[in-house]
């Protein structure tokens, strides 16, 4: 299918006449979207609305979201079904990836080998071994990719990563990200459940490098609930707070990790709707915690925000941390000390079990912020680094950090035991078990290169 083809059948053709096309001399950067539904809208959105961007081409197996997608660039872009057509056009000078997670690292190799700038959604990929080939294909095509973990562009969220790293909180030990919601993953964007794939969708493209399974499977059970097509809440949402857990504590890998949960309140599928992941780093652990039947945190919060609770909680041995999108809260650590004139007498108990003579101080004051804008600057930001060529806020390379820690949880809960890891070969520590989860499987032909 090409564009005019699509345009017939959308009444814009006239629109799309006049299209121009994207210059150097303008400082314009032509911009392709591959996967235009759910995600893909809202990034499209973002990046149209930046005055130096034009949405030159449009890429989805599935028509009603790439005739959507016509229909917000004003009509003004080519289309294509097959991505691989979409890097040959010589308009593009960046690709927005924002399709299922399963595609990301393929598509991203391929982006960068094709001379392209990529911002790519999270989790970065859907394999730990495929993201730093991810990396690698960045660094030898000398590519911009920024991964859409928005909240590092969030100014609220930069302050409290510098309050943890300046030690306002003195020494952290302990930090906790959650992710509690009845709010169950589910299908996502696209098709309805069917007994067979409608007949606008190239099921099998969608597909991809995943098993060919059933499209009724797929989709009536949800690609969310199947580890050939998703890691779960821990790699969904554990891209974005986990990311912001090792950015405050200056963290790249786990020295070991285990993982316990099960299938408790969502019988089918084979991703854990409880799941407590446990990760011992040099000097810190880092808990990881998903529930989908309650929406209660470990910080009291009652979860009435749409997500539900969740966010990253540091704890220091001067204060604690919330942060989440809506802002942050500074807590002090309280000091019991004693009055230097007060005399000295037997030990006397109170009804609350604190002694006569003492009083308590911390080292500063309790501190609020409110939210920051993100995903918007997260997009700007991107741009502006595919005119500089300096390193974005969420780099590649980040962006497979976090997404590796999120993978190794999911590994140690799959396997039932300790996952040690070496994080300079990055590799699981005489597990060859682990090492398989940990490449990926793949069908042919959709196999990354270099892999």
């Amino acid at each position: 299918m090409n564009r005019r083809e699509l345009l017939k059948g959308t009444g814009l053709v006239a629109a799309a006449a006049s299209q121009p096309g994207t210059s150097a001399a303008n400082d314009r950067i032509g911009v392709g979207i591959i996967g235009c539904g759910n995600m893909g809208g809202w990034d499209q959105r973002d990046f149209q609305s930046n005055p130096d961007v034009e949405i030159v081409a449009l890429c989805d197996v599935y028509r009603p979201n790439l005739e959507a997608a016509l229909r917000m660039a004003g009509g003004k872009a080519e289309t294509y079904r097959d991505y691989r057509r979409l890097l040959e056009d010589k308009r593009v000078d960046a690709v927005v990836i924002a399709t299922p997670e399963h595609w990301h690292a393929i598509m991203c190799i391929d982006a960068c080998d094709a001379g392209k700038d990529v911002y790519v959604e999270k989790p970065a990929s859907h394999n730990i071994r495929e993201g730093r080939l991810m990396v690698e294909a960045a660094r030898r095509n000398n590519r911009i990719v920024q991964v859409g973990m928005q909240q590092r562009s969030g100014t609220h969220f930069q302050r409290a990563v510098r309050y943890v790293q300046d030690g306002r909180l003195g020494a952290v030990h302990y930090v906790v990200c959650w992710n509690h919601s009845p709010l169950a993953m589910g299908r996502g964007e696209a098709p309805p459940p069917a007994a067979a794939p409608p007949a606008d969708l190239d099921y099998d493209l969608w597909l991809g490098p995943a098993p060919k399974l059933p499209y009724a499977e797929v989709w009536n059970r949800g690609r969310r609930v199947l580890w050939d097509f998703s890691g779960g809440m821990l790699t969904e949402w554990g891209a974005h707070l986990t990311d912001i857990a090792l950015w405050g504590m200056n963290a790249r890998a786990p020295r070991s990790v285990v993982a316990a949960g099960g299938l408790f309140h969502n019988k089918e599928g084979e991703i854990p709707d409880t799941l407590q992941a446990l990760y011992q780093f040099d000097g810190f652990l880092l808990q990881y915690s998903v529930l989908h039947h309650n929406s209660f945190g470990p910080n009291g919060d009652p979860g009435a925000a749409r997500f539900g609770s969740y966010g990253i909680q540091f704890h220091g041995t001067k204060g604690t941390l919330f942060v989440d999108r809506a802002g942050f809260r500074l807590t002090p650590q309280m000091k019991r000390l004693e009055e230097s004139a007060h005399p000295a007498r037997p030990v006397m108990w109170v009804n609350d079990e604190r002694q006569l003579g003492y009083y308590y101080a911390t080292d500063f004051l309790p501190e609020q912020s409110d939210s920051s804008a993100q995903h918007g600057p997260h997009v700007r930001n991107f741009l502006d680094c595919v005119k500089s060529r300096r390193p974005p806020n969420a780099d590649i390379e980040d962006g497979h950090i976090a997404n590796t820690v999120c993978r190794l949880g999911n590994i140690a809960y799959r396997l039932e035991r300790r996952i040690r890891w070496d994080a300079d070969r990055e590799q699981a520590i005489d597990d060859p078990e682990a090492n398989r989860l940990a490449a990926g499987a793949y069908r042919a032909p959709w196999i990354p290169k270099g892999l």
